[in-house]
């Protein structure tokens, strides 16, 4: 089977509307996670920290001040500001 050049373009067309949809779709997706009041994305893995003024992770904040994994210790650090 003999392909032209009006096929490869074809082709090359077909390519870049799947790309195309598949970009749009991952976009779609990224603009549809939801905000608590401060504008901190949950499901991204973000709280608010009332002590830094700013989303953070609660895994980091933890890990950056040498306290162990858990919620409550979260709470403390950015809520009672211990």
């Amino acid at each position: 089977m003999k392909f032209t050049t009006k096929k490869y373009g074809l082709l090359g067309l077909g390519f870049l509307l799947v790309a195309g949809l598949a970009s749009a779709s991952a976009t779609t997706e990224r603009t549809q996670l939801a905000k608590d009041n401060h504008g901190c994305v949950g499901e991204e893995g973000y709280s608010w920290c009332v002590k830094q003024k700013q989303c953070v992770r609660p895994s980091k904040v933890l890990i950056d001040n040498d306290l162990e994994l858990t919620a409550e210790n979260f709470h403390n650090f950015c809520e009672n500001n211990r």
